[in-house]
């Protein structure tokens, strides 16, 4: 601030114009309480540079005007915060302090519980930053900015975080209203945030509709009410700070039940059992509301049925009791003219003279259609709506059928989805006719598709089995309905096996037979006929192993040099299923073999050795040597040959180790199982090879396997096979 003399300048306007480098600053001017002749201007400066100060009195500058001086301190510039807020929305910012030098930036966030808020706060460029945070509960946020430890001096910025989904109508507001009736909305806004409700009515034909919102004594609860003037289609549209509640914009129907017209003759004062009871509603000039019809017998309601073409709705009963009936005819809750009605309802046809036959009303299939014929010849001609059927299980119902096919006779259907009892209840105007209600039976109609082979059953693995040995396997029926359950084995000569079964309860069965010869075993298993998934399933079966027809031969299982290259051959052609293991006790990490695949049942291995000394080669076919093992190797150095004989002293006393253990000694074995004639596994499908193990940095080597089949089928099963 600063003072002015005006004393002995005359009279005239006092102008003050501070100007920043790219704004101009509004002055107050004002008398000073201790001289007439002296004014004091006051003004505050938001930008850091140089300014200047015009004055003018009588529309002209007094002397030394304009006054230059320098305004120094911080600048801050927010931008980006919006006033009102919505939960969980991403609220960006921008913040501007370029021309405040090198100050330190901080923001702050506190939410209406007071609790901390995490935001990410990103430099960009010299003096301006980046700002993200999400609001996460309703209220109001307090968004603090200091620079260099100082709060800015405008305080903390304000945002009013609502949530307006939250607030919702209690009672729900209804679909129709009457005309010039007042009507009260209640909104429930407690956890909506801090706000306010805007209401605004719109109808088609009306135009706006004079509303009005206020809060009750309850803090959050709001009432809205209105009159609607005349028949229309209102639009609703209710806002919680701006914006829409849960449910707006919302529609509600304007209607008049006074001029809606019924017309039912005497069908809405007396009727019969079992006939149908028809009259017509017309809300043309009512409104387009669609009218709520009930109909109340001595004992219970009664099934109704409208269909409506446009506004005119046409209404169907049909009374299944003797004695008076009520009919309950509505438009917005309000009945209309003459309602409820009073109907007298009286007896008609008999009952027993009504005769139900045919299997529907003994046995039933799930999902099968089942039918019954009703003959009505004694009773004259009668309406189908006269007769009412039922099916009603533990489970569910239903739905029955009836259909007129002349002569007083009717065909009735159903299709039960459920197995179990039912009963079958015909009624003629409400009386059982003779033999109801009838007792069916539902079953399920035999499905093979739906029988289950066990995946645990030898039979569904088909894998190694032997002459010899049992071949197990189950069937679960419990979903395939009724059914025979058929099993037969053939081998490859076409002869059939004898097949065990055992019942193991609850639709599973069990069968086992066993093969006394090699080949392609055939399995049929049919459900009533049909095959089964999978059926017929074709079995390979195997001979036994014989370790003795395995042979084993090359070079390599005999003496060598360091260096040479080892190559011997493994044939289990002629040797049944089984397993080829193939190990070498000798020097740790000094003999390593290469098994490569082959054809025929050959496994070829190669290997080079690194260190001098006595080896064995020990080969197995299923847990049993082969002819010839073990072999004993020598491995000879001639250019050690001259080396003191203490070292090979000390390499011979080693102690041997069997491979496959940590710490033992080194060796591979090979083991594979028979799946192609001729073919047996490579190397590199393993997840680590032979010579990869090697190099592990493990103290030990688990082997290798590798399984070998026998080639070629016996004769029986040669041409099966091919």
């Amino acid at each position: 601030n600063f003072f002015v003399s005006i004393k002995n300048a005359g009279c005239g306007l006092l102008e003050v114009e501070p100007k920043a480098p790219s704004v101009v600053y509004p002055a107050e001017v004002a008398n000073s309480d201790d001289d007439p002749d002296v004014r004091v201007v006051t003004f505050t400066p938001h930008q850091v540079g140089d300014h200047e100060i015009n004055i003018r009195y009588g529309g002209e500058l007094i002397p030394h005007s304009p006054y230059a001086f320098s305004v120094t301190g911080v600048q801050c510039t927010l931008t980006g915060i919006p006033k009102t807020a919505l939960l969980d929305q991403t609220i960006e910012f921008e913040l501007d302090v370029t021309g405040s030098g090198d100050v330190e930036v901080a923001v702050k966030a506190k939410s209406p519980s007071g609790k901390a808020i995490v935001f990410s706060l990103n430099k960009q460029t010299d003096g301006k930053y980046d700002g993200i945070f999400v609001p996460t509960e309703t209220g109001e946020y307090l968004l603090e900015v200091s620079l260099s430890g100082d709060s800015l001096a405008s305080g903390p910025v304000r945002v009013r975080v609502v949530d307006p989904s939250l607030c919702e109508f209690s009672p729900p507001p209804p679909v129709a209203c009457r005309v010039g009736e007042p009507q009260s909305l209640q909104l429930d806004a407690r956890r909506g945030g801090l706000g306010s409700v805007g209401v605004r009515i719109v109808g088609e034909t009306s135009g706006s509709v004079p509303c009005e919102a206020a809060e009750t004594d309850v803090e959050g609860i709001w009432t809205i009410t209105f009159t609607p003037p005349e028949i229309d289609l209102l639009t609703m549209d209710v806002k919680w700070a701006g914006r829409h509640v849960a449910l707006s914009p919302l529609t509600m129907s304007v209607c008049d039940p006074l001029k809606v017209k019924i017309d039912g003759g005497d069908d809405l004062s007396k009727g019969k059992v079992g006939k149908p009871v028809r009259f017509t509603i017309d809300v043309t000039e009512a409104g387009n509301v669609k009218p709520s019809v009930t109909a109340t017998g001595p004992t219970a309601l009664q099934a109704v049925q409208m269909k409506n073409d446009r506004s005119r709705y046409t209404v169907e009963f049909v009374p299944w009791e003797v004695g008076e009936h009520k009919v309950s005819v509505q438009l917005a809750d309000d009945h209309v003219i003459g309602s409820p009605f009073q109907i007298d309802v009286d007896k008609s046809v008999e009952s027993r003279m009504v005769v139900a036959t045919g299997d529907g009303t003994r046995i039933a299939y799930v999902g099968e259609e089942a039918k019954f014929e009703l003959e009505a010849m004694q009773s004259g001609l009668l309406d189908l709506d006269a007769f009412q059927c039922t099916v009603q299980g533990v489970r569910s119902t239903a739905n029955a059928t009836l259909l007129d096919v002349g002569d007083g006779r009717y065909v009735g259907s159903y299709v039960p989805q459920f197995v179990g009892a039912y009963l079958l209840r015909i009624l003629l105007y409400g009386n059982d006719v003779p033999g109801s209600p009838f007792k069916v039976t539902v079953y399920v109609k035999a499905d093979a598709k739906k029988c289950r082979l066990d995946p645990r059953s030898t039979l569904a693995k088909a894998d190694g089995l032997l002459v010899g040995k049992p071949v197990n396997f189950r069937v679960s029926t419990k979903d395939a309905g009724m059914g025979k359950l058929d099993v037969s084995a053939t081998s490859p000569r076409g002869r059939a096996l004898r097949v065990f079964m055992a019942d193991d309860g609850d639709g599973n069965l069990s069968f086992r037979f066993e093969a006394d010869e090699p080949g392609r075993h055939v399995v049929r298993v049919t459900w009533s006929g049909e095959n089964i998934p999978g059926s017929p399933f074709k079995v390979k079966i195997w001979p036994p192993p014989n370790p003795k027809k395995v042979r084993a031969e090359g070079p390599g299982l005999h003496d060598c040099g360091v260096g040479d290259l080892g190559e011997f051959s493994v044939s289990a052609k002629d040797a049944g299923y089984g397993t080829l293991t193939v190990r070498v006790h000798g020097i740790k990490d000094a003999f390593k073999i290469q098994l490569a695949e082959s054809v025929g049942g050959i496994v070829r291995a190669t290997y080079s050795p690194q260190e001098p000394g006595d080896y064995t080669i020990v080969i197995r076919w299923d847990d049993t040597e082969i002819p010839g093992s073990p072999f004993n190797v020598k491995i000879t150095d001639p250019s050690a040959m001259e080396n003191d004989e203490v070292d090979v002293r000390a390499r011979k006393s080693r102690r041997s180790r069997r491979i496959g253990e940590r710490d033992v000694d080194d060796g591979e074995e090979v083991e594979r199982k028979p799946r192609v004639i001729g073919r047996i596994q490579s190397t590199k499908d393993r997840k680590m090879s032979a010579e990869e193990r090697a190099r592990s940095p493990r103290k030990g080597k688990r082997p290798e396997r590798a399984r070998a089949m026998t080639p070629d089928p016996p004769k029986g099963a040669e041409k099966e096979e091919k």
